[in-house]
């Protein structure tokens, strides 16, 4: 059996109370891949190997806790890991323990659904989404981005909460600003963004805010070689009929880990799918749209078509 250091997030439900370094959620995905590998439950490691219990085993293992190298060390023997394998494990403890996910800074607004995606889509080597209804959030202009933050209330609300709902805005911008650099890298994931026409055709913020998101998109598919997007026609929409709304697909480098796959409703939680079944129907799933779509050519074209269109020139 070949184990390999795993570059994915971890499996369940549960989400970190404080913001994990990306090394830490590595170890403990890859710990919970070695003892299921090995055919074990959480009680018989906890039995057989002394950890302390089996909640805090899960916690490990869910990179809900910071790890401590002296216990990761003793269920790397106790898995029977080969000693180079546990030394690359190891470090990457102690890395954790120097470091902090680029986010930390902003926990205040990143949604708990959100934080496994955050923590490791720069490893990825390519992204894949499908949007259905806005403009996927790496792509997304500030004042889009508000305008999607601020899609959900619409009622009025008193003074003081209108401060701090002001604030938190604000903060979520940054953060979106902040994640975006991931793109402006050298060696930035390749991703691949496909866009229903839905979106192009719904004036979200208005005319001017969609006008500005428009062209930044057309911007993009022009000037950054590894950005490439395409639009899924009206006329092709039947055919994602049964498909999520929001789909993104993370590849790793070989050897660095299993694919990921995150479905999220509009401005709702999300989910996160791992295993390999389920990753590779989503994964077709994407192949099945991204034949259907536009080409370039027809994409940066059906792109300037509603630039003019909410330009009032057409």
């Amino acid at each position: 059996m070949v184990d390999r250091i795993l570059r994915i997030v971890p499996d369940g439900d549960g989400e970190p109370t404080s913001p994990r370094p990306t090394a830490d959620i590595i170890v403990g995905t890859h710990l919970r891949h070695l003892r299921k590998e090995r055919g074990y439950t959480l009680q018989q490691v906890v039995e057989a190997d002394g950890f302390s219990s089996i909640p805090m085993l899960s916690k490990y293992e869910q990179a809900k806790v910071p790890l401590h190298e002296e216990k990761v060390a003793g269920l790397l023997q106790f898995y029977e890991v080969p000693d180079d394998q546990q030394g690359q494990l190891l470090e990457l403890v102690r890395e954790a323990r120097q470091s902090k996910v680029w986010w930390a800074g902003y926990r205040d607004v990143v949604p708990g659904h959100a934080k496994r995606l955050f923590s490791v889509e720069a490893s990825a080597r390519e992204i894949r989404s499908y949007e259905e209804s806005i403009v996927p959030g790496l792509l997304q202009t500030a004042e889009y981005a508000r305008a999607v933050i601020q899609a959900p209330f619409r009622k009025p609300f008193s003074e003081q909460f209108a401060l701090e709902h002001k604030k938190s805005i604000q903060r979520r911008q940054e953060l979106r600003r902040q994640r975006q650099l991931l793109l402006e890298e050298a060696d930035s994931p390749f991703f691949y963004a496909l866009v229903s026409e839905n979106v192009l055709n719904k004036a979200l913020g208005g005319r001017e805010v969609m006008r500005g998101q428009l062209r930044h998109l057309y911007n993009l598919a022009e000037n950054k070689p590894r950005v490439h997007i395409r639009i899924l026609p009206f006329a092709a929409m039947s055919q994602a009929a049964g498909a999520p709304t929001s789909i993104t697909l993370l590849k790793f480098p070989p050897g660095c880990g299993d694919n990921l796959v995150y479905l999220e409703l509009y401005n709702q939680g999300g989910t996160y799918v791992s295993d390999t079944d389920s990753v590779e129907t989503h994964m077709a799933t994407l192949d099945g749209l991204w034949a259907i779509a536009a080409d370039k050519e027809q994409s940066m074209a059906m792109l300037e078509d509603y630039i003019k269109k909410v330009s009032g020139k057409g």
